[in-house]
């Protein structure tokens, strides 16, 4: 392994003994000599994004699943306007948190505000990552 590594015996021994702490490219040329993922080295649990990307319809259904098998009751209908070709659909989440009912009136104004110019990009970016933080609570709290 210390010549596949381009290390010293005495290195590598080392390495392995714990007596000194191999730098980083050497692990990587590691893993790479054992077609091993540094996660699977390390025993890492890397942790899925906490802002799953919805770029498709099934992306959203799939999250709404998922937090109907966990408890939160979503009741939805539809609507059709043949005159407009248009396909509404309404959806309600039964949460039982009173903090959480104040999200969406606040969203619709900054949301108007944005708009309408009453607030710019980085005021925007302020105050969502503000409730962000504030909503950043295990939502099994409040199944």
């Amino acid at each position: 392994m210390a010549i596949k590594l381009s290390v010293s015996n005495s290195a590598y021994s080392n390495y392995e003994n714990g007596y000194s702490e191999p730098p980083a490219e050497i692990i990587i040329k590691f893993c790479d000599v054992l077609d091993i993922t540094l996660e699977n080295l390390l025993e890492l649990k890397v942790a899925t994004p906490k802002n799953p990307i919805v770029k498709t319809f099934a992306d959203l259904i799939y999250i709404l699943i998922d937090l109907d098998r966990r408890g939160l009751q979503i009741k939805g209908n539809t609507t059709y306007s043949q005159q407009e070709n248009q396909l509404m659909a309404h959806l309600s989440l039964d949460i039982k948190n009173a903090q959480l009912a104040t999200f969406i009136p606040d969203w619709n104004s900054v949301n108007k505000k944005l708009a309408s110019g009453q607030m710019d990009e980085e005021e925007y970016q302020m105050w969502l990552e503000n409730t962000l933080r504030i909503f950043n609570v295990d939502i099994d709290e409040y199944l």
